[in-house]
Parts: C-alpha cells; sequence; structure tokens
C-alpha cells in the first residue's frame, strides 16, 4: 500500500461522555498516516480538556476552536485544515474500527477510487446491529449506478461519516450550514462528481443510537429534511432523469411519515409543521399521475417492516449480542479479522 494521508475531521459539541472513546479509535489504528482534526464547535462541557489531553499528546490530533455554529459549520471549518489526500467525516459519538483506515485505503488505491465506504455498526446499548445487504465483499460502482444505490438505501446511504473520499471532492463539496440533513443532497452531489465508488461488506465504523442525537428525534427540525429531499428531487431531475420517479417516491413516503409523526409535537409546533407540510407537497404531491402507486398502508407497512428488521434481525441485519461493554467494543472487527485470515 502506497503511503497517503488521511485527514479525519471530528467535530465536538458537548460530548463528554464519548469523545474519549472517539479519539482512543482513532488513536489505535492500524494505519498511521493520519491527521487528526478536532473542531470545537463551542462546546461547554469538558468536551475540549479531553481532547486537549490528546492534541498534547500526539502531533498528529489538532484542536480548531470556534463559536458554536453547528455540525455543518464544523466539518466545513475542518477542510480549511486538510493536509491528506483523502478526508474521512467521523462524528464524536462514533468510534472506528482499529483498521478502518487500512481497509478504506487499500480499496481507493485498489480501484483507483473517488469515494470508498465501510460498512458499520448500528450501536445500541446492549447489541449491534451489522447490515448484511451487500452480498459481495467489495463492489465499485459506476456514477450512475452509485445514485441509483444511493435512492435504494440499502447499501450506498445518505451519511457523511465513515467514507473515504478524495480530498479534493471533500474540498469541492462543503456542507449547507443551519440545517439539519445536511448530508441528503450533499451525498448526490458529492456521486455526481465522482467517476469510481467503492463500498466494503466490512464494518468500519460503530453508529451509536442515542435518544438525544440530530437522527433520534423528530421535531420541527425535520423539516429540513423535507427541503433536502426536494432539493435532491430537483437536482436528480435535471442530472438523472431515470432516477427522478425514484427521487419522488422517496419524497412522497417522507411527506406521509411525517403527516403521521407531528401527533407526537406540541399542538403549536404542529399545526405549524402541517401548514408547511401543505406549502412544500403542493407543487409536488398534488400533480395529476405525479403520485407512486402505492397505498399509505403499504407506505406504513413498508416502514414497520424495516424497523422490525432492526430490531429482530434478519437475513438484512445481523443483530450481535454484547457481552460486556469491553468485550463487545471490538469483537466483531476481531471476528471479522479471524474469518479473512482462514479464508
Amino acid at each position: 500500500m502506497n503511503e497517503q494521508t488521511i485527514s479525519i475531521i471530528i467535530p465536538i459539541y458537548n460530548v463528554e461522555d464519548y469523545i474519549r472513546k472517539c479519539l482512543q479509535s482513532v488513536l489505535d489504528q492500524t494505519y498511521a498516516s493520519f491527521q487528526a482534526i478536532l473542531v470545537n464547535d463551542g462546546s461547554t462541557d469538558h468536551s475540549v480538556e479531553i481532547c486537549e489531553e490528546m492534541v498534547a499528546g500526539d502531533s498528529r490530533f489538532i484542536l480548531i476552536p470556534q463559536e458554536n455554529r453547528g455540525l455543518s459549520a464544523a466539518r466545513n471549518t475542518g477542510l480549511h485544515y486538510v493536509k491528506g489526500d483523502y478526508v474521512l467525516y467521523l462524528d464524536s459519538d462514533d468510534s472506528l474500527v482499529p483498521n478502518a483506515l487500512e481497509l478504506l485505503l487499500g480499496a481507493a488505491q485498489k480501484y483507483g477510487a473517488d469515494i470508498v465506504q465501510g460498512n458499520f455498526y448500528y450501536d445500541y446499548p446492549d447489541y449491534l446491529l451489522l447490515n448484511e445487504q451487500q452480498k459481495h465483499e467489495e463492489t465499485v460502482y459506476t456514477r450512475d449506478d452509485a445514485m441509483t444505490a444511493l435512492l435504494e438505501h440499502k447499501t450506498i446511504m445518505n451519511f457523511a461519516w465513515g467514507k473515504l473520499i478524495s480530498a479534493v471532492l471533500a474540498k469541492k463539496h462543503q456542507f449547507p450550514e443551519g440545517k439539519y440533513f445536511e448530508d441528503t443532497c450533499w451525498k448526490a452531489k458529492l456521486i455526481h462528481d465522482c467517476t469510481t465508488y467503492a463500498a466494503l461488506k466490512a464494518p468500519v465504523l460503530y453508529y451509536l443510537q442515542r435518544p438525544s442525537s440530530i437522527s433520534g428525534k423528530f421535531s420541527i427540525r425535520n423539516l429540513d429534511q423535507l427541503d433536502a429531499e426536494i432539493e435532491r428531487l430537483q437536482f436528480l431531475k435535471q442530472n438523472y432523469p431515470a432516477c427522478a420517479q425514484q427521487a419522488f417516491y422517496v419524497l412522497y413516503s417522507k411527506f406521509r411519515q411525517h403527516s403521521v409523526l407531528i401527533k407526537f409535537l406540541e399542538k403549536e409546533e404542529a399545526e405549524t409543521y402541517a401548514k408547511r407540510l401543505t406549502e412544500l407537497g403542493e407543487p409536488f404531491l398534488f400533480e395529476p399521475n405525479s403520485q407512486p402507486d402505492l397505498t399509505i398502508y403499504q407506505k406504513l407497512g413498508g416502514i414497520l417492516k424495516k424497523l422490525s428488521y432492526r430490531m429482530i434481525g434478519t437475513s438484512e441485519w445481523k443483530k450481535i449480542k454484547k457481552r460486556n461493554s469491553n468485550q463487545a467494543k471490538y469483537l466483531p472487527y476481531k471476528l471479522f479479522l479471524k474469518k479473512s485470515i482462514s479464508a
């Protein structure tokens, strides 16, 4: 493997309970040529002190302060300090498996890929869930195939984290600031500018599931998700007409989901949300012959089916019970390593 530097951008905001594990997972990497850019987004807890300990002990770690401006702004700030050949975004409550960088860079060099994603674990308190919908150990996509897979949302997903991205490409595509679900249209535009997209079946990251995270609760800010889906649909209509119908179906499904979920909001917020749903949806959802041939019951059934898959485990999702927190930390990685050695 040719030695190239990977710049890891880690936005940090009030994560004192998680950041040490995150940073330790970076320090434990089997591939040592990395730069860890820690962007403190105005934390008010002890996150900064923990980061300062790491920076003092290893010159590969740098700490960049800024006023609180949100996740997207922190990632964008980190891009200004990138010195590596590739960029990897890592959320401060997640952690990497020990050979994550080695796996991702190996595939990037093997296939000349602009983007390489690894698989990941949904990390719950008592168990892990592993997505097993990718059939091959390594899959290489053209730009068009990657865009189709993105809309299918089985193997390629919107998440910004856990992917190795060429530094040139990453710097070109910054994140919209002040928005939740910032990676929805960002990912489509990123794929649009790549030549080769590679995906690994082996997991590289633990995606911590906690109720207080942006993606863990429904609120008025979920309107940003609909804005992002509309922007993506318009982008795909212009650049990938063959994908437009599938993108419309995704948007339509989101509207239906949100129409059900608003009942969990406070009355005033629910009324505001319902009004905005109508305003956003009217140009798209009420055109003659524009709606997919699926009933609301089918769609809700599909949603519940996917949720049950993630809770109980199926052929698409492997459920791995944790024995205890220390044993579970790298247990699945070791199982994959043993499998690859014996193969």
